[in-house]
């Protein structure tokens, strides 16, 4: 991971990324935030690549109370501290687009004028940050008075007593008493759950009389009292006459709310939103995919046998005390010494791309490739990429076919970036497809329960797909690729989509290719075209 400023990080020594919304992140980016927030080391080993380094990142998120239903548990427990905040809403929006296409303004926002903290702030932070007070065991009592069993990991916890610490080093106090975790727990609105029992000196003194009354004795229950401390709810003075005294009014904006909303928030998200997906064509996984390593064996299918040999020489010395010399000899098991391989989950479904690098120049082609790529990364789906036209190419006559298990594997991130070749052997790209999708579908013991088929072309193949170039060529390329994608459609299980650069020349070519395909069209906008909503 390379570190560059952008719209959501900056570039300085400081490294604060921030997320405007935490309800429309995408599954990618939720994961990548589960992992390296809050950790010191962050490690890589995907695909070849092995890398470790240390996040170091302040992360600063927004996310409106009613929608925080629709956000993983386990990314909102890693923003522990929060605050309660209100967006104003712009009321001429035109005119702050104006500004922002100022030239003056696009000056202003690249050189930022540099403001210093006023000298008493600072000393007062350097202070703070050589002081460290003790922090004393009521301090630690009342922190879980305001919070609940933590049921997975105790961030609010650590995250209130080292707001309350912050604020105790800020003053210069030596050490954290309970009241220092009150004034912290009312800053982020925070209620407490259990209310303590105070602990109050109760001297008994006499009530005021008249002059001309005695005064009452005190009881021997009181005199024995005297000058103790006790813990008491009752008010320790009752005078004869009551005194109205004026009201005080407090200057409190609103109640205290909850600012952990997702306790009692109605759940909108998918359950388990960071896990696996559940399978939907197959109850039953097939033990054939990738070995990530082993576990305890539930059945005696697909062992790991040196796991388990190994396993069972740890306990020979002891499971032999009592046998022969003849059975000395033997290795002994035991049903807990088996273990089974621990396998990646074989991919139920496909995505495969059918990129003409021909079209590409004057679409943005990305923007609408990315829902069937994040598809493809949710569902777990593997993907085989068909270049046609590709500047790489081996053979410029021919496609080239790029298979993975995962949308992640490295190779097909650089197949999509590869340029514009020399010619257009649609044909051929489309027969590749049409025979990975049999045999992915069809043949021996097939796990692909079903296909998405990303065909993106403007249907203007010039290669037949004999690959022979004999003028005069004509039409046979574009025909023989309509050939090969009447041919496709009888597949079943494949949903076909075509994207649709929108060629000036021959605009009907896509449309015919998509109808032989039976394809759905999407069209594609061009360049410096913002589509309306």
């Amino acid at each position: 991971m390379q570190w560059k400023p952008g719209l959501l990080a900056n570039d300085s020594e400081l490294r604060l990324v921030i997320i405007p919304d935490l309800s429309k992140l995408s599954l990618a980016a939720a994961r990548a935030c589960v992992v390296l927030m809050g950790a010191d080391v962050a490690h890589l080993e995907r695909h070849g690549q092995q890398t470790e380094w240390q996040p170091d990142i302040c992360w600063l998120a927004g996310c409106a109370t009613s929608e925080v239903g629709m956000v993983s548990p386990h990314l909102l427990d890693r923003f522990a501290l929060r605050l309660k905040g209100q967006v104003s809403k712009t009321t001429d929006r035109a005119k702050e687009i104006l500004e922002l296409i100022d030239n003056q303004e696009l000056e202003k926002a690249k050189k930022p004028e540099l403001v210093t903290l006023p000298i008493e702030i600072s000393d007062k932070l350097k202070k703070g940050l050589q002081h460290h007070p003790q922090i004393t065991p009521q301090a630690i009592a009342r922190i879980l008075d305001y919070t609940s069993q933590p049921e997975v990991y105790p961030r609010r916890e650590i995250a209130l007593a080292r707001l309350s610490l912050a604020n105790v080093r800020l003053e210069g106090a030596d050490e954290m008493s309970a009241n220092h975790v009150d004034i912290a727990a009312r800053m982020i609105g925070l209620e407490a759950i259990s209310e303590p029992i105070k602990e109050i000196l109760n001297p008994i003194t006499e009530p005021v009389r008249e002059p001309t009354q005695r005064p009452k004795e005190p009881s021997s229950k009181n005199q024995k009292s005297l000058g103790t401390t006790q813990k008491i709810v009752e008010t320790v003075y009752q005078p004869d006459k009551s005194e109205s005294l004026a009201s005080i009014p407090l200057k409190l904006s609103s109640k205290l709310e909850n600012p952990y909303p997702e306790d009692t928030a109605a759940v909108e998200r998918e359950v388990d939103s960071l896990r696996l997906p559940t399978r939907r064509f197959r109850s039953k996984a097939a033990p054939r995919g990738l070995i990530i390593g082993v576990e305890k064996a539930k059945t005696l299918q697909d062992i790991a046998l040196v796991t388990t040999l190994l396993e069972a020489a740890k306990y020979q010395p002891i499971r032999r005390k009592h046998q022969t010399a003849n059975e000395k000899s033997l290795l002994l098991l035991s049903p807990t010494d088996f273990y089974s391989y621990r396998r990646s989950p074989v991919a139920e479904q496909m995505l495969m791309l059918v990129v003409d690098y021909t079209c590409l120049t004057d679409c943005d082609w990305q923007e609408k490739l990315l829902p069937y790529i994040s598809w493809a990364y949710v569902e777990r789906a593997s993907v085989c990429l068909i270049q046609v036209g590709a500047a790489n190419a081996s053979n410029f006559l021919q496609a080239e076919r790029i298979m993975a298990h995962s949308i992640l594997v490295p190779r097909i991130n650089t197949g999509l970036e590869a340029g514009r070749g020399k010619a257009t052997p649609l044909a051929h790209g489309l027969q590749l497809g049409l025979q990975t999708l049999r045999h992915a579908l069809q043949h021996g013991r097939s796990t692909v329960q079903q296909a998405v088929l990303i065909v993106i072309s403007d249907g203007r193949g010039n290669v037949p797909l004999d690959g022979c170039i004999k003028p005069p060529v004509g039409r046979r390329g574009v025909e023989d690729a309509l050939l090969v994608a009447q041919s496709i459609s009888n597949l079943d299980r494949v949903k076909a989509v075509l994207l649709n650069p929108q060629p000036k020349q021959y605009a009907n070519l896509p449309l015919q290719l998509a109808e032989k395909m039976g394809a759905s069209v999407i069209a594609i906008p061009p360049l410096g075209i913002v589509e309306e909503e």
